[in-house]
């Protein structure tokens, strides 16, 4: 199936274009009354061979940084702080 979407409709509603393109339906975005591109979904086949770090959409100091922050909250190591204490604290 494909569905015919303005780009505002894309913008707006991307996490509901995103659900429905998991589920096979494609897309057409238009942009002044001409298709410029087209959303569909990925081949089960296909395999990614990009390099992520490269890329920046992995970040992998981040991701440490996440799951130690993840660790101390699970562990209770961590503190609360007001904003005017967070933003000072820099």
């Amino acid at each position: 199936m494909t569905k015919i979407i303005g780009i505002k409709e894309l913008q707006t509603g991307t996490k509901n274009i995103r659900k429905e393109v998991e589920k096979g339906v494609n897309f057409i975005v238009i942009y002044r009354s001409k298709p410029i591109f087209e959303i569909r979904p990925i081949d089960s086949t296909f395999e990614f061979t990009g390099d992520l770090d490269s890329s920046g959409l992995y970040n992998d100091d981040f991701i440490k940084r996440m799951n130690k922050a993840e660790k101390d909250i699970k562990s209770g190591k961590t503190k609360t702080y007001t904003t005017d204490e967070f933003l000072n604290s820099f």
